[in-house]
């Protein structure tokens, strides 16, 4: 163990980085609708009790999220970015502590939000409180982005600070539940808008009609066939999920239109282009049944897919930093949902995603945090801020 990873271990205060996620977590922030205001508040705070450069940022009214700047020296910029708000909790009696008390029982936090993932957001914050009290000093810039909007897919949160050009990020950790493994890999998400349109005619004569839903029947079922043979080491073969079908008017009409959104998780290599291709291959494969299909695609939203070589000094100083404080060997893993950091790429970053929780247990009326992996994560953090900035 390095001296400074001595000094981090013997300033922190469990206590201290426990309190700073119950305060979160009483702060109901579901979204939707986006109640982050009273969440973004309380981060405010804590961030300028550390001394940080704060500011708020608000794409829309009463949403915002919060950024905290240590200017250190003249080095990379290296953006922190969690998430503040939370899914909604649903019905509270499937929770056997209510969802919002932060309930603290045999070393674990219940609530909403404890390891999705407002753990990350206060892991964070104590690992600042860790490097000012060991005395460093980053060589560069480190900023924490505690953003709105992330369950919603982030265009109102992370991704309108990169947009505005707020966050200008070199290098870039994401907090997501990860259980401390080091993710260098994660998949795109494109989703698709298909549409078949048809011919209405009265229900008792079907011969006079071109049925939408019968035609898009069979596009569904050749969806599947399309997908390349392809995988990734870490991240697995591409896939595919039709989400929601609608179409027909009245029961007793044939059907004039038909449309269904199809969710295509992509890993590196692919492109919008193959992406499209593969559902226009579906297509032309249900016209060998029904040549009058008439149907078309259209991308309703896509997050590109990205990954970090192994070798990379990010990966190699986050990995270093998690095994110090954990004192084992750390994982690297992909990580196939969507999260912040696909805008962190975007904006020209290499990004990883680290942090405290077990991603199996986020969304579900069962979610906690270990609170022992609470405290390593601040460890975790303060020894790769150090290390990626090179701290004095």
């Amino acid at each position: 163990m390095t001296p400074l990873s001595e000094q981090f271990r013997g300033s922190l205060d469990r206590d201290r980085v426990i309190e700073r996620l119950r305060t979160l977590v009483t702060a109901d922030s579901e979204n939707p609708p986006g109640n982050e205001k009273l969440s973004a508040q309380l981060v405010a705070e804590q961030m300028e009790a550390l001394g940080l450069d704060v500011s708020l940022h608000e794409a829309v009214a009463d949403r915002p999220s919060v950024i905290g700047r240590w200017v250190g020296g003249d080095g990379p910029t290296l953006t922190f970015c969690s998430h503040i708000d939370v899914v909604p909790a649903g019905d509270p009696s499937l929770w056997e502590r209510h969802p919002f008390s932060a309930a603290v029982e045999d070393g674990l936090m219940h609530g909403r939000g404890t390891c999705d993932a407002k753990g990350c957001c206060a892991a964070a914050l104590e690992a600042v409180a860790l490097m000012r009290s060991a005395g460093v000093t980053p060589n560069g810039t480190l900023e924490l982005a505690l953003v709105a909007d992330e369950e919603t897919m982030g265009f109102q949160g992370a991704g309108y600070l990169v947009s505005e050009g707020i966050l200008r990020p070199d290098l870039s950790i994401v907090g997501e539940p990860t259980s401390l493994r080091v993710v260098r890999a994660q998949r795109g998400a494109c989703w698709m808008r298909v549409t078949a349109r048809g011919k209405a005619a009265h229900g008792s004569a079907p011969e006079r009609g071109i049925s939408a839903i019968k035609h898009m029947s069979e596009i569904v079922l050749r969806l599947e066939e399309t997908i390349p043979d392809i995988s990734h080491e870490l991240l697995g073969a591409p896939t595919i999920n039709v989400g929601t079908i609608t179409g027909g008017e009245k029961v007793n009409i044939i059907p004039a239109s038909c449309v269904i959104e199809v969710d295509r998780r992509t890993i590196p290599g692919e492109t919008d282009e193959s992406v499209v291709s593969g559902i226009e291959e579906a297509i032309a494969k249900a016209k060998e049944r029904f040549p009058d299909i008439d149907a078309s695609v259209e991308i309703a939203f896509n997050a590109q897919p990205f990954e970090v070589p192994g070798d990379s000094s990010l990966v190699q100083h986050a990995l270093a930093a998690a095994g110090e404080a954990l004192g084992r060997e750390v994982e690297t893993i992909g990580f196939r949902g969507a999260s912040d950091a696909r805008f962190m790429a975007d904006a020209g970053a290499e990004v990883i995603l680290c942090g405290p929780g077990d991603i199996t247990l986020a969304h579900t009326a069962r979610e906690h945090i270990v609170l022992d992996e609470l405290a390593e994560a601040a460890l975790v953090y303060a020894g790769a801020f150090s290390r990626i900035l090179g701290a004095r």
